[in-house]
């Protein structure tokens, strides 16, 4: 055994460890770089090597302090590149952009995958990309360089960023080592397998050979494989979130024609993973990636699974040819993966020791910005960045909207998953498959933790390792021990409870759950800002009122108001939601008169909305509406008391079976107008659970072919009708012939069809012959 001492003792010689021990040689320190000559865990090692800053945004990044405290720290990276590689190829005649393999970054938008994460993150990248002014250009799809993919899996949109290259990332950590060496670090290649400390100061590293290295500063930059140091101190590791892997195959091709693209070709990133990306690297050879899966220990052999999956959508999504091509090298990596998804950068418990690790996916790129940083902490200086957030010893980094929106992140990228690799299910085994995976990650969360969750990726992961399960909650229960227990997380604003409300409306097939989300929102929380947490009660009602649409209970009944013909309306279950299709009969009706000063009855009138349109719109008019409901005339007469348009004087409703030959016998011959919208589906007709399942029935259905009601309200509306007299008659798109076998019949004449607003045969004119 023998010993050595240093100033600093760098663990691990991936791009973080290299980098790292270049700079604190600049700065005076003796250093020791250790790690194993083939890096065989190291992330580095199969990376692609994307120097991607804006490329790497999701959504979900951007969309609260923490992740954002993440961005900035890629965004101070990004600046470092390009003297970065000329400042570690100065010990070569070379200037470091010999490194660079791609120009620039090509993301595109395809049919694969899902609208909630593919084109969510497609639309973040461009959004940051446009805050930050940095410039990009949108592509004609037909114009991208290179891609040809196959037809199903075609490019939609894409954009080329021209500041975002990659590396070759052998070369680079080729490059550092030599880089390194050349500043007199001594390069060790062993595996570190202990930590010595003192009185809670570091003191020494073990090697797996029995060597001791000693050193008063040692960073542990060894990506997954710093756990192992971390567990080797009794007690220390209780309050870090302990690493797992995120495991990746990537594979280099040779390419079939010897061609390779100019720039980075990549999606955005997808479910639980990277997105799928091809990197040049050098004549006719191409770097192809796509996967990322969690752990909990390295994985040192690709599975056939990801091998296939990565492959595949290699040729499949952006260059057919790719599939006669060969693979030259399949590499597997390791990405360091903290329990809250965070990095862990900072000074440990101990004295003198310090961690550069749980990058996830950005360690290459971030490599330089940390190198940096931690060579100025490490010699006494305090660092330009932020890097509180990511101390080591810390309580769970908790994200915007807490276990509700991790669950739901959770479910649709499970489902997302399924949709890349092009499942064969059928059709309504997809929303099925929504609805119950709901419950069951909410659960799973549940029986982790009551107070913490973990990333959706540690969510999905964890139920199939029983380890990580117990990490997580040996964390969890030491960092309560320790910090206490946590704040609960603060009631979510009205923004958020919209923004869920949408999500599960969108999983309930409503039709249009945003707007929907919107109304119940204003009708439960009035006009206040969207930041605003509303208190127990209203948000309770609220989730109540989402619960009930989920079910198809039409909105209108939920909020008791219906907007329609210009008029704010009551309305209440068992009575018929009066629909906008009305609107261009009663102008058409309206216009078809002879006298300000008519006399009109609205037969089947419902909540009385077509004869207050009409009482609103002529308002010497005497309007009587009539209906066979006791509730539907009580509706309407409230609405009639309600509408300060309306002079009550002037308009009359009564509760009436139209049917019976006495009706009106009063106006027989005088009325100018009589209007109707009578129930008219077929009994076996599917229409939509808002209509089928809770509104009345008896408003709804006529019969089998739908013209009962049509019949007999024709016959009603001939007698009060004077001669040269309207009936405007709202009918079944689909029997507008029998229709006017009907009206002909019965006396009318003059018949005209006409349409509503979606272009559909919806109403008919007709006159009453002398």
């Amino acid at each position: 055994m023998t010993t050595q001492t240093f100033d600093a003792i760098v663990v691990g010689n991936g791009a973080i460890g290299s980098s790292l021990a270049v700079e604190l040689a600049d700065r005076g320190l003796t250093v020791a770089l250790i790690g194993p000559e083939n890096r065989q865990y190291a992330a580095s090692t199969a990376a692609g090597a994307m120097l991607g800053c804006f490329g790497e945004v999701t959504a979900d990044l951007i969309s609260d302090d923490p992740g954002r405290t993440k961005f900035a720290l890629d965004l101070k990276a990004k600046e470092l590149w390009p003297d970065w590689v000329e400042k570690i190829s100065d010990h070569s005649p070379l200037d470091g952009t010999d490194l660079f393999t791609a120009s620039g970054t090509t993301v595109i938008l395809n049919t694969v995958g899902t609208r909630e994460i593919d084109t969510e993150n497609f639309s973040a990248i461009q959004k940051t990309l446009q805050e930050n002014k940095e410039p990009f250009d949108t592509v004609d799809v037909d114009d991208i360089g290179w891609v040809d993919a196959d037809p199903n899996s075609r490019p939609l949109e894409a954009i080329h960023i021209p500041s975002e290259h990659a590396v070759d990332s052998g070369r680079l950590l080729a490059r550092l080592e030599g880089a390194a060496a050349a500043r007199g670090c001594t390069l060790i290649h062993e595996r570190a397998v202990s930590l010595r400390e003192d009185q809670g100061c570091i003191r020494a590293v073990v090697l797996d050979n029995g060597d001791v290295i000693e050193a008063g500063q040692v960073v542990l930059a060894a990506g997954v494989g710093s756990q192992a140091l971390i567990d080797s101190v009794p007690g220390l590791g209780a309050t870090i979130p302990r690493l797992v892997a995120g495991y990746g195959v990537s594979a280099v091709m040779t390419t079939h024609d010897g061609t390779q693209p100019q720039s980075v070709i990549r999606t955005p990133n997808r479910a639980f993973a990277c997105g799928l990306h091809v990197v040049p690297r050098g004549l006719g050879q191409v770097y192809v990636g796509a996967t990322n899966i969690i752990n909990p220990s390295v994985m040192t052999e690709p599975v056939l699974r990801d091998l296939e999956f990565v492959l595949g959508c290699a040729h499949r999504q952006i260059r057919r040819n790719l599939w006669s091509s060969s693979v030259r090298r399949i590499n597997v990596g390791n990405r360091p993966v903290s329990l809250d998804g965070f990095p862990l950068l900072g000074e440990t418990p101990v004295q003198g020791l310090w961690m550069t690790t749980g990058t996830y996916r950005d360690g290459l790129f971030l490599s330089p910005l940390i190198a940096q940083e931690f060579a100025d902490r490490l010699t006494g200086g305090s660092g330009e960045a932020d890097l509180s957030l990511f101390t080591p010893e810390r309580a769970p980094v908790r994200r915007a909207g807490g276990r509700p929106r991790i669950i739901d992140t959770t479910v649709q990228h499970m489902l997302a998953t399924g949709y890349e690799h092009h499942w064969t299910i059928p059709t309504d085994w997809q929303e099925y498959l929504e609805a119950d995976l709901q419950p069951i990650y909410q659960n799973w969360a549940d029986q982790i933790d009551d107070d913490f969750t973990p990333p959706p990726e540690l969510v999905a992961s964890s139920r199939l390792h029983p380890q990580m399960v117990q990490w997580l909650r040996d964390y969890y229960d030491a960092t309560r021990e320790k910090f206490g227990a946590p704040d609960r997380a603060p009631a979510p604003t009205r923004a958020e409870l919209t923004r869920n409300a949408t999500r599960q409306l969108h999983t309930a097939n409503v039709p249009t759950p945003a707007a929907d989300a919107q109304v119940l929102a204003e009708h439960t929380f009035g006009t206040t800002d969207d930041t605003t947490a509303p208190d127990t009660a209203e948000r309770e009602q609220f989730l109540n009122l989402v619960a009930r649409r989920s079910n198809r209970e039409p909105l209108e009944y939920l909020t008791g108001r219906v907007h329609v013909l210009g008029l704010d309306l009551t309305v209440r279950p068992g009575v018929f939601i009066p629909r906008v299709h009305s609107e261009a009969m009663v102008t058409a009706a309206i216009e078809n008169l002879s006298t300000p000063t008519p006399t009109v009855v609205d037969l089947c009138t419902g909540t009385g909305a077509i004869a207050l349109a009409v009482a609103t719109r002529l308002p010497q008019a005497r309007v009587i509406g009539a209906d066979v409901a006791e509730s539907a005339v009580a509706c309407a007469q409230e609405n009639a008391d309600r509408l300060e348009s309306v002079d009550a004087g002037r308009v009359e409703f009564l509760q009436a079976d139209i049917g019976n030959e006495s009706f009106a016998d009063d106006l027989t011959g005088t009325t100018d107008l009589v209007t109707a919208n009578p129930p008219y589906v077929p009994t076996d007709l599917h229409i939509p659970s808002e209509w089928a399942v809770y509104q009345p029935k008896t408003a709804l259905y006529s019969g089998a072919d739908g013209l009962d009601l049509t019949r007999l309200v024709a016959r009603t509306a001939h007698r009060p009708l004077r001669p040269g007299g309207t009936f405007a008659l709202e009918h079944y798109d689909a029997a507008l012939d029998e229709i006017l076998t009907i009206l002909t019949d019965v006396g009318f004449g003059q018949i005209t069809s006409h349409r509503d607003h979606d272009k559909l045969p919806r109403f008919i004119l007709a006159v009453k012959e002398s």
